[in-house]
């Protein structure tokens, strides 16, 4: 705690009538400041353009750029399409077959498949003594190897 003390010896004597004649002290008004007001307004706005000119440019680069892609995207599908009808006339028996012809393959004349029975397969390997598994094993319809080959390829019983 802070306490003050006047000493009187050590202070100027001041004259009564001195601080009587001292003028009243009187408010006054501030100034204004219009000029400051004005300008600030004006730069807010200002700087508010400013901002509102470059997100429209901004947004004008972004559309260029995604307008590059759609370009660029359908170029590729227009690619894609030559290369899969290139690749479907290149699959076509017309040409598998003059490409054939130019390598010197000659179409063969005909295949025929001759079924032979289990008896006369048992018979051959009776006498033979040799048991093939394919032989031996029990006869396969086409839907036990789809169910066979199901799981397989397709990755589910």
């Amino acid at each position: 705690m802070a306490v003050t003390f006047r000493f009187p010896s050590l202070l100027t004597p001041r004259d009564h009538d001195e601080t009587r004649q001292r003028p009243t002290l009187t408010l006054v008004p501030r100034s204004e400041r219009r000029f400051v007001r004005v300008f600030a307004f004006f730069a807010v706005v200002v700087v508010a353009m400013g901002l509102v000119v470059a997100l429209r440019v901004h947004m004008a680069q972004q559309q260029l750029r995604i307008d590059r892609l759609n370009y660029d995207i359908s170029r590729a599908r227009q690619h894609f399409d030559s290369l899969r009808a290139e690749r479907a006339s290149m699959q076509s028996p017309e040409f598998l077959i003059s490409r054939a012809r130019e390598m010197g393959m000659v179409p063969s004349v005909g295949s025929r498949i001759v079924e032979v029975p289990a008896s006369v397969a048992a018979d051959v390997a009776a006498n033979v003594g040799k048991i093939d598994a394919d032989v031996a094993g029990s006869i396969e319809t086409p839907f036990d190897e789809f169910g066979r080959l199901k799981p397989a390829v397709v990755g589910a019983p």
